[in-house]
C-alpha cells in the first residue's frame, strides 16, 4: 500500500469524502425536519458523524495542498506547477487505462476471468504513477505490477506515455522511461526548455 501514498492519492480520496459525507449530511438533515425526528438521538449523532467526517476531509485536503505550496515556495517554484502536476497525473493515469472488452464467444470463462485479473492489477498499479513538475525540470515516477502479465501491459505503454507527456506541455520535453534494473520502480526525467535561445544561423552555416 506504500506505492499508493501520495498526495495525489490523498487529494483524490479526500475531496471523494467529502463529497459524499456532504451530500449525505444534506440529506440526512432534509429528513430530520422533514420527518420531525427531533427526538431521536441516533439521528442527530449520525448527522454530526457525518460533518466531523466532512470537517476532516478538508483539513486533509488543505494541509496537503499546504504542504506542497510551502515547499514549492522555499524553493521558489510556482504553486501552478503544484496544479499542472496534479491535473498532468490524472491524464496520464486516465490515458493509460485498460478497459476490459466484452469476451468473443471462443475465449471461456476461465480465460477472460484470467484475463480481467491481469488487466485489473495493471489499472491498480496507475495510482503509482506520478507526474511532478518543477520550475526547471518534471519528473514521471511508476511502479510496475508484481505479477509479470500485468507488468508487460504497463512496460508496452512506455513509448506512448512518453509520447503523451510531450504533447501536455511541449516545454518539457521527457526522455524516454527507464525502469530500475534491481526493482520494478521506473521513471523519466524532463528539462524545461524556457527562456532557451537556440542560435541562428546564416547562409554560410556560421
Amino acid at each position: 500500500m506504500r506505492n499508493y501514498f501520495n498526495k495525489y492519492n490523498v487529494i483524490n480520496f479526500t475531496v471523494f469524502i467529502w463529497i459524499v459525507s456532504f451530500v449525505l449530511e444534506r440529506l440526512s438533515l432534509f429528513l430530520f425536519f422533514q420527518m420531525n425526528l427531533e427526538s431521536f438521538y441516533y439521528f442527530v449523532v449520525f448527522i454530526w458523524i457525518l460533518r466531523l467526517i466532512i470537517v476532516s476531509a478538508l483539513s486533509v485536503l488543505l494541509i496537503t495542498i499546504g504542504i506542497d505550496f510551502i515547499s514549492r515556495s522555499a524553493d521558489s517554484d510556482s504553486f501552478i506547477n503544484g496544479i499542472k502536476s496534479y491535473l498532468a497525473t490524472r491524464k496520464i493515469r486516465r490515458y493509460c487505462t485498460h478497459i476490459n472488452v466484452e469476451p468473443s464467444m471462443e475465449e471461456s470463462s476461465h480465460y477472460l476471468n484470467t484475463k480481467q485479473v491481469i488487466v485489473k492489477k495493471a489499472n491498480r498499479s496507475l495510482k503509482a504513477l506520478t507526474v511532478t513538475y518543477y520550475k526547471d525540470y518534471a519528473v514521471l515516477n511508476g511502479r510496475l505490477p508484481s505479477n509479470n502479465e500485468s507488468a508487460d501491459i504497463i512496460e508496452k505503454l512506455f513509448p506512448k506515455i512518453k509520447k503523451e507527456l510531450n504533447y501536455l506541455d511541449k516545454d518539457y520535453q521527457f526522455n524516454d522511461i527507464i525502469r530500475d534494473p534491481e526493482g520494478k520502480n521506473f521513471s523519466s526525467v524532463a528539462k524545461c526548455n524556457i527562456g532557451e535561445v537556440y542560435p541562428i544561423k546564416n547562409n554560410d552555416g556560421q
